[in-house]
């Protein structure tokens, strides 16, 4: 509402205005209905004793957008003034309001009243002073409100005085008391606001043309109309030449038009309700006791007001209500076909839905009709379909507040507590917005884009946990992980946490994902990626045993506040321990149910930066990772495939068949669904499997992501239909583009580094195991900035001797020139075992505490992939366990061969903390080395069965510039 009534002239003697001030409270009734439609600055009243002084007033200010008078204010009478207030301010409206009096409206009807705009009958209530004002703003903001944004419109039609003046206040009364109702369907203040502002507009007609007119240029957005019998038909007319009949032309020109638009005739003739049913509208007595009664029944039945109804058609009895938009997507889903079919052959169900300011929704409800039976189940469908995907994009870019009473299964977003959302949920509800912003999740057809469903619990909880539990010991004490976190799961979460989850499992029908959101999460410069735990719990009928199973995840996550892992990142990222508070993200995981275990079709990781481009490839294209099953796979640095979104066709581990049976994925992650099978465990990984592919033939989905090794002609098919050995290619989605996932991830990646304003990693899933007929779920799990300094630097290589190097490589990122290092930590590659990896991580990790506490950097070299979840695949270290390092190197052996960490946990820590990365491969690359005979040659600093450290008198020369890809290290 774009114009408003803001300062209002009251012409009223003494006695009037100690009405008005003490029985009436006027300005406070004015003020609180503002504050109800969200609207500030309520109007203000300047009041004048006279005519006279009213006049000396406007002389002096005319700056009034209503001017109101009562009938006995002096000598200069109201006839007389508002002919003068009309000539000083002549766009301001004039109302006179009196007394009901057959003297003084024959008075009113023999005088020149060409100044006054409207009459209104005042019974000392305030009421009709509220509903002047919105008669006035509505008026002046209908073209705006309704033909722009699609507000509905209310017809009276009405030229007594008397009774427009009963009529108005009750209308307005209902349109405010269902404007309150529709904005508990609201998520936020924003919603709240937007819902109050779409009430519907009351347009007020006084004779046919009048009427005529309003209903021609609104009659797409007219909800009901409600008109006398007999009026005149021009506006001036005098009362004799009322046309007695002028309703029923009115009432048949808009049932000609529209023949389920409620119309309630009222006359003060009982012979006339007759002509209303046989005209088959609705009929009130205007001399009736129950006047208003009736006239409130009828609008709240007919205009959609009030409740949702269904009622038996046969009986008329009642059989269902819904209060809001939750109950009445279960009513239409539960009521019988006939009364589905009923209820929108009359319209009422779009009804409902305008009057509650769902717009959208109720456009799209209105044209729909039942023509057959066999169209119900299709119709109903349809609806739902319809109310489900409003309410989940009403819940698209809001932080609601978790409110007991409200939440429901389409609040898509929604906080516990008042504390902070900590690193991942912000990065989280920033996501939730931007997809709001843009406008992306209807965008691909057939497919839904969209954050899972999150309940974020914030920090404050942490920190009453920790004390009602007396467990800030912890902090400074040398207990084990294992003691740790048998210590706080033994603790119990706050009693009003635990309600309020106990309301919110009772809306889940999905596993959780249990994640952490400290403080210090994701951001820039310490990402803390993979640092902290996250648990996956399944998804049981039985509330006890989920909220169970919920509770003992919440306090795991926070128990690993303080584990060694953690407690090494924080030392490395010179943070204090005491000083982190953890916030807890609730998430539904992405998937379906199959067989047991729960997983998506695809997870993954993309960046917006690809460090090490392919081909014609460059950085900016961006490089995504992804696999079948959970996204431990990814994230752990699994063998999983790599592909640029911009070229999907081009993949370098499916060029050739020999490449695709031995480079492609070996293995998927799945959640086991057994509630036993969580058990409390420092490895947030307890319930999940590990499922060769070779096994996953059994699972629904494993057929839109595989090609089959034709034997026979020896290539590779991609198809899941023939017979022979299965691998997981994505060749349906890459190359085919079954579903639009490049073209999804381009526009995402775009969108967020445009935002973010630097490189961004974003993890998604996707189910495409859905029903038929149903959207394919993109899930966007998280967002991070990326840091890309190391692409940055300017090195001159024509002016270095590379000669007599350590190390070689033309694949590497890192800042450029990296001073202060004097010491080189290696795997020994006479001892390296694949089998042994993790004695390999645990002497690395005491080595790294010894180089801290000495204030040492190092150079360290190794085999496979630094921080691989998977053993076999290369040393499982954390990034605490190596914080000391300053340039990273992975290197390759003939028979072990594995591709650069791009896209792990590990990599956004390394790349965040601006560590040089230097990948070797000299089967691959020409000219590429480790020199380890001549360190083996050297003496040791430090040894052990697998690693060791040898020091330099001199800073080595460490080169590793992510500009060209090129490092080198060797001596001065």
């Amino acid at each position: 509402m774009a114009r408003r009534i803001r300062r209002i002239l009251l012409v009223c003697n003494n006695y009037d205005s100690f009405s008005l001030e003490e029985d009436g409270h006027i300005e406070a009734q004015i003020t609180q209905d503002y504050a109800e439609l969200n609207l500030s600055n309520p109007p203000a009243i300047v009041r004048a004793e006279s005519t006279l002084e009213a006049i000396e007033v406007l002389r002096k200010d005319t700056h009034f957008d209503l001017i109101i008078t009562m009938y006995n204010v002096g000598k200069l009478d109201v006839f007389g003034f508002s002919l003068q207030a009309k000539e000083l301010a002549p766009g301001t409206p004039i109302v006179l309001l009196s007394s009901f009096s057959r003297e003084i409206y024959r008075r009113i009807a023999e005088s020149d009243h060409a100044g006054i705009d409207y009459v209104f009958c005042w019974n000392n209530s305030t009421d009709v002073l509220i509903a002047i004002i919105k008669l006035l703003e509505d008026k002046l903001n209908a073209e705006h409100d309704c033909l722009q944004m699609g507000a509905r419109v209310i017809l009276l039609v009405e030229d007594s005085v008397r009774y427009y003046s009963t009529y108005l206040p009750l209308l307005y009364k209902l349109v405010l008391q269902q404007n309150s109702e529709a904005v508990r369907d609201a998520l936020n203040e924003e919603q709240q606001f937007q819902r109050k502002r779409a009430r519907p507009k009351i347009l007020m007609a006084t004779c046919y043309d009048e009427a005529y007119d309003y209903y021609q240029k609104y009659k797409s957005n007219v909800i009901g109309v409600i008109s006398d019998i007999g009026f005149v038909i021009h506006k001036g007319d005098k009362p004799e030449q009322e046309k007695i009949d002028a309703g029923i032309d009115l009432c048949r020109l808009v049932r000609n038009d529209n023949p389920m638009l409620p119309f309630l005739m009222q006359s003060s003739q009982e012979s006339m309700r007759a002509v209303a049913e046989q005209l088959g509208v609705g009929f009130v007595h205007k001399r009736s006791k129950t006047l208003t009664q009736e006239v409130s029944d009828y609008i709240g039945r007919e205009f959609g007001f009030g409740d949702f109804v269904v009622t038996d058609p046969a009986t008329g009895r009642v059989t269902a209500r819904a209060r809001n938009l939750y109950e009445f997507e279960q009513v239409i889903a539960a009521m019988s076909d006939r009364a589905l079919r009923e209820l929108a052959d009359k319209n009422y169900i779009s009804r409902w839905l305008y009057g509650r300011g769902i717009f959208a929704i109720g456009d799209m409800f209105r044209p729909i009709r039942i023509h057959s039976d066999e169209d119900i189940a299709h119709v109903r469908e349809m609806n739902l379909r319809m109310i489900r995907d409003y309410r989940i994009s009403q819940g698209l870019g809001v932080v609601a507040n978790f409110d007991p009473a409200t939440y429901n299964d389409a609040i898509w977003f929604a906080r516990i507590g008042k504390g902070s959302l900590g690193g991942k949920a912000r990065g989280l509800a920033f996501l939730n917005h931007i997809l709001q912003k843009y406008d992306l999740y209807d965008k691909w057809e057939d497919v839904r884009v969209l954050v899972p469903r999150t309940l974020v619990i914030t920090t404050e909880f942490f920190d009453r946990f920790i004390r009602e539990n007396g467990l800030k010991y912890v902090i400074n004490s040398d207990l084990s992980d294992a003691e740790i976190l048998s210590e706080f799961v033994a603790s119990t979460l706050p009693q009003e946490l635990t309600d309020a989850l106990r309301i919110f499992v009772r809306h889940v029908r999905k596993p959780l994902a249990v994640r952490s959101s400290s403080k210090l999460e994701d951001s820039y410069y310490q990402p803390f990626a993979g640092v902290y735990s996250t648990y996956m719990i399944p998804h049981t009928e039985n509330e006890d045993q989920q909220l169970r199973l919920l509770s003992k995840a919440i306090k795991s996550v926070y128990a690993s506040v303080y584990f060694a892992s953690s407690r090494g990142y924080i030392t490395a990222t010179a943070n204090v321990l005491s000083e982190e508070k953890m916030a807890i993200v609730l998430q539904e995981i992405c998937g379906s149910e199959d067989q047991g275990y729960f997983f998506p079709t695809i997870s993954g990781v993309a960046r917006s930066v690809n460090f090490y481009p392919l081909g014609y490839e460059t950085p900016e294209d961006g490089v995504a990772k992804i696999a079948f099953g959970l996204g431990k796979a990814v994230v752990d640095g699994d063998q999983v495939l790599r592909f640029s979104p911009k070229y999907p066709r081009n993949v370098l581990q499916t060029s050739t068949p020999d490449l695709t049976m031995t480079e492609t994925q070996q293995g998927m992650f799945a959640l086991d669904l057994q509630p036993d099978k969580f058990k409390t465990s420092v490895d947030d990984a307890v319930n999940l499997d590990r499922i060769p592919i070779t096994d996953c033939g059994r699972f629904r989905s494993f057929a839109k992501v595989v090609s089959t090794y034709d034997y026979e002609n020896m290539r590779m098919v991609d198809s899941p239909a023939p017979q022979g050995p299965k691998f997981v290619t994505f060749a349906h989605i890459l190359k085919y583009n079954t579903f639009p996932l490049s073209a999804i991830l381009i526009e995402l990646l775009d969108i967020m580094q445009k935002e973010v304003k630097c490189g961004v990693e974003i993890e998604f899933a996707v189910n495409l195991d859905v029903a038929p007929d149903s959207p394919a779920i993109f899930n966007v799990l998280q967002v991070r900035p990326i840091s890309s300094d190391g692409l940055g630097a300017e090195v001159d290589w024509s002016k270095i001797d590379d000669s007599g190097a350590l190390v070689r490589s033309g694949s590497a990122i890192g800042p450029g020139w990296i001073s202060g290092v004097r010491d080189i930590v290696y795997l020994k590659e006479s001892a390296f075992d694949v089998m042994k990896t993790q004695e390999m991580a645990a002497e690395l990790k005491e080595l790294n505490a010894q180089m801290r506490t000495a204030g040492l950097n190092y150079a360290l070299i190794g085999y496979g992939r630094w921080g691989s979840s998977i053993p076999s695949l290369g040393v499982p270290v954390q990034w605490g366990d190596i914080s000391e390092a300053r340039a990273i190197v992975e290197c390759c052996l003939e028979n072990f061969r594995v591709d650069p960490s791009q896209g792990t946990h590990f990599f956004q820590n390394m790349t965040s903390f601006n560590a040089g990365y230097v990948n070797v491969n000299p089967y691959a690359r020409e000219g590429e080395c480790f020199d380890t005979a001549r360190l083996d040659a050297m003496p040791a600093a430090f040894e052990t069965e697998f690693l060791r450290q040898v020091h330099f008198e001199q800073d080595l020369q460490i080169c590793i510039d992510g500009r060209t890809g090129k490092a080198l290290i060797k001596e001065k």
